[in-house]
């Protein structure tokens, strides 16, 4: 409530500005609640030239019923640091697309450390070197290593890459706002996550198919796995030309996979059933409501580590 105590008011000054400061507090927070982030421990990791983000919120994940199905996602890149990633890790990020690969990870690796003495814990990595870069200990090989950043912050990947993320440390790089900018933008059910500046189809291909004659600005996508499976995917061209032209390509590819499909899967036709795709101007937005047993028996033996890091 707010009173007028005396003529000159200005106790009811204060408490005017004392009820719009807590007003903006609770607006702050309520605005805070309704999208996710990338940590910012892990935010100016980001190696320069960065075009795709990948993240896993493991946190989050480990809060639903299908965690245990999908944690083997993470295997790869547990056996490949000796970490404890699907008890101690909060969140992944993979970062694509540039002159260089890495995971950036934040978790609880240590207690205290061994004997409370905040040391870093070991990493377990076959056939694994320590070799010394500026105020860093890499660890591993040139083909695949580990250095932590502190106690709770873990980059792997190629040496080079970690050199490189080490020595935009040092220079300071500006970190690829955009692309935070469109991860923070995601809803907090956006527990699986990717966002591009550059999207392009994989160099293998999607059903026989490598390219497209289009150009795309950007494109996000996340999975809500709480209890249903909710695929939603945004990408926008260059133009309205390019978005009529990736959905005429959806609507190929989607034909194709059809043309090809074994009575045997039924699972997958169940899925192409499910997707629902349309233009708005430049943009094409995908959508797809799945019974969760569907996507995990689709994402059954996936392992981002090595798809992302190879």
């Amino acid at each position: 409530m707010l009173m007028r105590v005396d003529a000159h008011g200005t106790p009811a000054i204060l408490s005017r500005r004392a009820a719009l400061l807590a007003a903006l507090g609770l607006a702050a927070c309520k605005r805070e609640a309704t999208h996710q982030r990338v940590d910012p421990a892990l935010a100016p990791l980001i190696p320069a030239g960065t075009t795709t983000l990948i993240g896993v919120r493991v946190d989050n994940l480990r809060k639903i019923p299908a965690w245990s199905k999908l944690s083997p996602m993470l295997d790869g890149l547990a056996k490949r640091t000796g970490l404890d990633v699907a008890k101690a890790v909060h969140e992944v990020v993979y970062c694509l697309g540039g002159k260089h690969r890495a995971a950036l990870i934040r978790g609880k690796f240590v207690d205290g450390g061994p004997n409370n003495s905040g040391i870093e814990p070991q990493l377990k990595i076959e056939g694994a070197q320590k070799f010394p870069y500026k105020t860093h200990t890499l660890i591993g090989q040139e083909e695949f290593a580990a250095t932590f950043f502190n106690e709770s912050v873990v980059a792997a990947g190629r040496a080079s890459a970690l050199r490189a993320i080490i020595d935009g440390q040092a220079l300071k790089h500006a970190v690829p706002q955009d692309l935070l900018d469109m991860a923070t933008a995601l809803p907090p059910e956006a527990y699986l996550y990717a966002v591009s500046t550059k999207p392009s189809i994989p160099e293998a291909g999607i059903g026989g198919v490598r390219s497209l004659p289009l150009t795309l600005k950007t494109a996000t996508g996340y999975f809500d796995l709480r209890t249903a499976a909710a695929l939603r995917i945004e990408a926008v061209g260059q133009s309205a030309a390019d978005a009529q032209k990736l959905a005429e390509g959806i609507k190929g590819m989607t034909g194709l996979f059809r043309m090809t499909l074994k009575p045997a899967q039924k699972d997958m036709l169940a899925i192409l059933d499910a997707l629902h795709y349309y233009q708005d101007g430049d943009k094409v937005k995908v959508d797809m409501d799945l019974p969760l047993d569907a996507v995990l028996k689709l994402l059954e033996g996936l392992d981002i580590s090595g798809a992302t890091l190879a």
